[in-house]
């Protein structure tokens, strides 16, 4: 595992990380791992991700772990407020519909206290007010 995989962040004279996404089942929930820069270009991968993720069956939540992200642009701020704010409140829509929509299971993100690249922006858009960070992967499962 290289230093990106542990959650450094990447010192300001290395050039950028190109995101990688992987996802894996947890017993009932799912994890998404997401290493390298989380902005502009890679936003709309990441939310492709979890929308495909949320279709899998039987799913009690989804974590989206944050702990090898070495940036986060307003690009990724922006697609993970979405998220969260997707996955708690009712899906639907205007017209008539024949059965209830299925309710999207809930949605936490992980990013260690060090990792000074999510938290950092995270806590200056006051983005734990809809969906705060965990620690670790074992507390935010814990918390689906």
């Amino acid at each position: 595992m290289n230093d990106g995989e542990r959650g450094v962040p990447a010192t300001p004279d290395e050039p950028g990380e190109e995101m990688t996404l992987a996802t894996t089942r947890v017993g009932s929930a799912a994890v998404v791992t997401v290493t390298g820069e989380l902005d502009l270009q890679t936003a709309r991968e990441l939310m492709e991700a979890v929308d495909a993720t949320l279709q899998w069956p039987d799913l009690s939540g989804v974590v989206v772990d944050l702990s090898g992200v070495s940036f986060l642009g307003s690009s990724g701020l922006g697609t993970l407020a979405e998220l969260a704010t997707r996955t708690a409140a009712p899906t639907g829509g205007a017209g008539y519909r024949t059965e209830a929509p299925r309710p999207l299971p809930p949605l936490r993100l992980v990013a260690p206290p060090g990792n000074t690249a999510v938290i950092r922006p995270w806590e200056t858009m006051n983005l734990q007010q809809i969906l705060p960070l965990h620690a670790d992967l074992t507390a935010a499962l814990t918390d689906l």
